[in-house]
């Protein structure tokens, strides 16, 4: 009899793992490694830039990483950002390469299939970006002309809901896209208009079309986890945020709807 005991526990055992713990959780995972890494844009002003002054990553987003940091580590030092832009964010999330990515990033059907996100924490509007004297004040008046946009975006099936026809070309970064606007390589660039806001911060002789053609809620790309401990952490924090007035203050501090 004790021999056969004997045999059962060790199947039991066989079984269950040969008695290995059970492997931790996302939000478990970060908190060991006691540092949060984050894919952020640098081309995406206000939103996450690399300050010319200190060198240091800048922006909403940013400090939407670091405020998170602080709640979950106790520091918003305890961040590791990493680049990333609109044509490869996904990837970074999806392989491991960031624990997730604050890189003003649109809710879509489409990217639920491959990401998870949290709840909102903006709401931006894709709007379009041309030269000041241009004869273009509505995306009407784009049916005959040529659109730059971003690979990656939202913006090249939204341009292709209201105007099927009309010519696009598309750039791996915001900044690659706005320096052919610069260029004269197409008559306007279509993006989200708080991006193309913040290039009209330090550009001057461009202007917005006032239509806005879809709505943008941004929100944190995460992987797509059984254990949804980390998305429901991630919505917690970001509804304290605005809350406790943290999301209209970073509003403010970046000149923000």
């Amino acid at each position: 009899m004790k021999k056969l005991i004997c045999l059962l526990i060790l199947s039991l055992v066989f079984l269950t793992g040969c008695g290995k713990k059970p492997e931790k959780n996302a939000l478990e995972q970060i908190l060991d490694r006691d540092v949060l890494v984050v894919g952020v844009k640098t081309d995406s002003k206000p939103f996450g830039f690399i300050s010319n002054t200190s060198g240091d990553y800048e922006g909403f987003d940013v400090d939407v990483a670091r405020y998170i940091a602080k709640d979950l580590l106790g520091s918003e030092r305890k961040i590791k950002f990493v680049s990333i832009d609109s044509s490869n964010r996904i990837e970074a999330i999806t392989s491991g390469q960031v624990d997730m990515a604050i890189a003003t990033m649109s809710i879509t059907p489409q990217r639920q299939y491959l990401i998870d996100f949290s709840i909102p924490y903006y709401i931006a509007g894709q709007t379009a970006m041309v030269r000041e004297d241009s004869d273009i004040y509505s995306f009407g008046d784009l049916k005959r002309k040529t659109i730059i946009i971003s690979l990656g975006s939202t913006a090249e099936k939204n341009i292709r809901r209201i105007l099927p026809t009309t010519k696009m070309i598309g750039y791996k970064s915001h900044h690659e896209a706005f320096q052919a606007l610069q260029e004269g390589k197409g008559d306007a660039l279509s993006d989200d208009d708080v991006i193309l806001a913040g290039y009209m911060i330090d550009n001057q002789g461009y202007r917005l079309i006032k239509t806005r053609i879809s709505r943008e809620p941004y929100a944190i790309g995460i992987k797509q986890y059984e254990d949804k401990t980390l998305k429901i952490t991630l919505d917690d924090i970001i509804t304290r945020m605005k809350k406790d007035g943290t999301i209209k203050e970073l509003k403010e501090k970046w000149h923000l709807k």
